[in-house]
């Protein structure tokens, strides 16, 4: 399952969680546990992205070719 398949399921289950009947207790475990996972996976998309930029920003172009001389 990508990252992002996963933080929309932990996002639907923040939204059903206070309708689970569980205890408050529990649900607030749960939201603690979502929270953070939610937080986890947000900061690993936003590393890879930043890393994708910082390498497509540093390797330049392929340099032109060296100019040939054709003998006369």
């Amino acid at each position: 399952m990508s990252r992002t398949s996963t933080l929309i399921l932990l996002g639907l289950l923040v939204i059903l969680a206070p309708f689970s009947g569980l205890p408050i207790s529990i649900r607030n475990l749960f939201a603690v546990i979502f929270g953070a996972c939610v937080l986890g996976i947000g900061l690993s998309l936003r590393a890879h992205k930043a890393r994708a930029v910082q390498t497509s920003v540093e390797t330049p172009a392929d340099p032109p070719p060296p100019p040939t001389i054709s003998p006369i």
